[in-house]
């Protein structure tokens, strides 16, 4: 199948499946806003920062607000419950709404912030020939321990071998890695 008829199988599949998981996991998505509510505060989401998109163009990814932000520190401090839900992960259901309207797919690289100071290497165009994701190469090959270069390249690698196998496979070894990176997290935190 070539790069131009997946692309439209991937819109509708990421249309189709963001459909039924919004469904799905809204009942979640409300008491994970209600309790980030009583404990982090206004504003819901954390949209301080646009994000590079298809082609460049910027677009605010949706997350649950998991920091109580002050005037001494930009990043903000997680409380144990926020600390929780961003383990998780319940604070990025949202981007699926994200995914329903076009500004990202499940599967992609995932988006730099708008005029973020990265380390040294070669940004390809290729990572913005492609919708970013909310998972990606990067993600299933190692999560946090991938190096700042080594992303970069697994993002030129996504694109270069774009279509349906590829996807398959990361979306099934996601939820692999979550598992493994909670469990591993878990472990160190007790």
């Amino acid at each position: 199948m070539n790069k131009r008829i997946y692309w439209y199988i991937k819109r509708l599949l990421d249309i189709i499946l963001s459909f039924i998981l919004i469904i799905i996991t809204l009942p979640l998505m409300l008491i994970t806003l209600i309790l980030l509510l009583c404990n982090t505060g206004l504003p819901i989401f954390d949209i301080r920062f646009p994000r590079e998109g298809y082609k460049k163009k910027p677009f605010s990814m949706l997350k649950f607000k998991t920091r109580i932000y002050d005037t001494k520190n930009i990043w903000g401090r997680k409380t144990k419950l926020s600390t929780i839900i961003d383990n998780l992960k319940l604070n990025e259901l949202p981007q699926l709404f994200n995914i329903f309207i076009g500004q990202m797919s499940f599967v992609g690289p995932r988006p730099f912030i708008c005029g973020e100071a990265l380390p040294e290497g070669k940004i390809s165009e290729k990572r913005y020939m492609v919708k970013p994701g909310v998972t990606n190469l990067a993600y299933v090959y190692g999560g946090k321990k991938v190096s700042h270069k080594q992303k970069l390249e697994y993002d030129e690698k996504y694109y270069d071998n774009f279509g349906f196998k590829q996807d398959f496979i990361i979306m099934i070894k996601t939820p692999i890695e979550m598992i493994r990176q909670y469990r591993s997290r878990w472990f160190y935190e007790t």
